[in-house]
């Protein structure tokens, strides 16, 4: 449940709903799972439609899954640690 509420709080970090988020940096906390679980952009792709489909489920317009996938897309690089 620890790890839930990370993720909640970024996420509402990252569109817009909280002005800050004081949590470890992104980079910080995927370094791990690059390194010792081979998290690759195949995982990823997976997690951002897995997002989409489940943002299309609850019916939201297809405009604002895109802008949700172009955040989401917008921190790849840090989360592969690239």
């Amino acid at each position: 449940m620890k790890q839930a509420a990370y993720q909640k709080k970024f996420l509402a970090y990252a569109f817009g709903g909280s002005p800050s988020y004081s949590g470890r940096a992104i980079r910080e906390v995927h370094k791990r799972l690059v390194e010792e679980k081979g998290l690759v952009d195949e995982h990823f792709d997976a997690v951002v439609e897995n997002f989409g489909s489940t943002l299309k489920e609850l019916g939201v317009a297809d405009d604002l899954i895109a802008e949700a996938a172009d955040i989401a897309e917008s921190v790849r690089e840090e989360v592969l640690n690239r």
